[in-house]
């Protein structure tokens, strides 16, 4: 996955609000944690080594907000996949959360700071040789610099700009439910427009710019324009390959959120839908003619349908979907990309942070994509690629109120790499996650 660390709304973790906004709750009353990014719904608040022996105070009342994230994810295939195998990825994350007015009295402004390290493999890569990785926080293993931002919120927090460095799938293709899973073809973001752009960014930042406006208190409309050279991603430029590039990237999203304000009902929903343009150069599948610019469009929403225990609880039952359509079928590898299931938070009583999360992802992939590769035109397996499906099943235990967590996952995957040519594959795993 993806992603760096974001900003997180007041939310039911797997069960909540706007996941883009900049604030968020990780279920204990009153807290606030600015450093919250991609793993906040995973690890909510409490932290391994507690108050760091009174520095964390010290450094938060002066300003400066860390955070210190390790997560491990454990997968193997006892059935199907081209070979059976073990694997492990691993990432560590240290963010820093500047709050200006704290530190120069610039009311509104902050700067966010991350950087990783990953070390590992996927098992999608070695044994199954699917297209969404059964295990997210595989990718750029290296150390890197992810994010390095300046923000600006104004008129009451009505508008927000940001500049930097920072990816594109931080702040859109964004809910909440996607943050409970290991496969990638959830987990962050819903996958597909990741093969459909070359623009699109994903853990990893580059330079951008953003400006959100929240015409009211339940809506916002918000556009990005990112550096789309995918060149500055390679590892070998540890995130701090600073040229410009381009071609640019284009991305704008509408969203409207259902309850969630005081006094509304707990049955909180968010509604969203985007559109992308990309200015990058693609290849026909038909004619191998190089040709300039490509678009498509997107919609997710959540929603609650059961809230369990008292309001407040941060419990309850919800639903998620999101549908991401790419109408260059000549130029796109994934014209279509499909999510869909729920994820429940607090089932038992005597288990309030826990989370059970059951999904299913599909992509379709281009005719004229299967035409070429039939043909010999562009690589790919024998008969060409057609569809790829993910089936996941996963339950977080939640120990010393988000400390650390501990995930039993199981997938299912049909067709690996969009063949029938490779079997069905059953995969077993684990999620780990420690905040220090």
């Amino acid at each position: 996955m993806r992603r760096r660390l974001f900003p997180l709304a007041l939310v039911l973790p797997l069960i909540l609000s706007r996941a883009a906004s900049a604030q968020d709750q990780s279920g204990e009353e009153g807290f606030h944690d600015p450093t919250g990014r991609v793993f906040e719904l995973v690890l909510p608040s409490e932290h391994l080594f507690g108050d760091w022996n009174g520095l964390r105070t010290k450094l938060e009342a002066a300003g400066i907000t860390p955070r210190l994230i390790e997560v491990t994810d454990i997968a193997g295939n006892p059935i199907g996949g081209r070979s059976q195998g073990l694997t492990q990825a691993s990432s560590i994350e240290l963010s820093l959360f500047l709050d200006l007015k704290k530190l120069i009295r610039l009311d509104g402004g902050s700067i966010f700071i991350s950087s990783s390290e990953r070390w590992g493999s996927t098992l999608s890569k070695t044994d199954v040789g699917n297209v969404f990785s059964t295990q997210q926080i595989w990718g750029f293993q290296t150390i890197r610099l992810i994010d390095f931002s300046y923000q600006q919120k104004l008129f009451d927090d009505r508008i927000e700009l940001r500049l930097g460095r920072f990816a594109g799938m931080d702040d859109f293709l964004v809910s909440p439910y996607n943050f409970g899973f290991m496969s990638n073809a959830f987990c962050g973001n819903p996958f597909g427009i990741l093969l459909d752009t070359q623009g699109m960014s994903a853990y990893y930042g580059t330079w951008a710019a953003l400006v959100k406006l929240k015409p009211t208190a339940r809506s916002y409309v918000q556009a990005g324009v990112y550096n789309g050279d995918p060149d500055v991603r390679a590892n070998r430029h540890h995130g701090v390959d600073f040229s410009m590039r381009g071609p640019p990237f284009v991305i704008t999203e509408a969203g409207y959120q259902v309850n969630g304000l005081p006094g509304d009902s707990p049955f909180l929903g968010n509604y969203k839908l985007g559109f992308w343009y990309d200015d990058a150069v693609f290849t026909d599948f038909n004619t191998g003619a190089r040709t300039r610019g490509s678009w498509g469009f997107y919609g997710l929403f959540d929603q609650v349908l059961v809230p369990i225990g008292n309001p407040g609880s941060n419990r309850g039952f919800g639903i998620f979907g999101s549908v991401t359509v790419g109408p260059d079928p000549d130029l796109q590898q994934l014209p279509l990309f499909i999510t869909a299931g729920f994820s429940a938070r607090g089932i038992f009583d005597t288990r309030p942070r826990d989370a059970l999360s059951f999904g299913v992802a599909s992509g379709y992939f281009s005719d004229d994509l299967r035409r070429a590769q039939q043909k010999g035109r562009v690589p790919g397996p024998p008969g060409g690629q057609d569809y790829e499906t993910v089936i996941e099943l996963t339950y977080r235990i939640d120990l010393h109120k988000g400390a650390f967590f501990i995930q039993p996952d199981l997938q299912y995957i049909v067709q690996p790499g969009g063949t029938k040519h490779v079997e069905n594959a059953l995969v077993l795993g684990a999620q780990l996650g420690v905040n220090f």
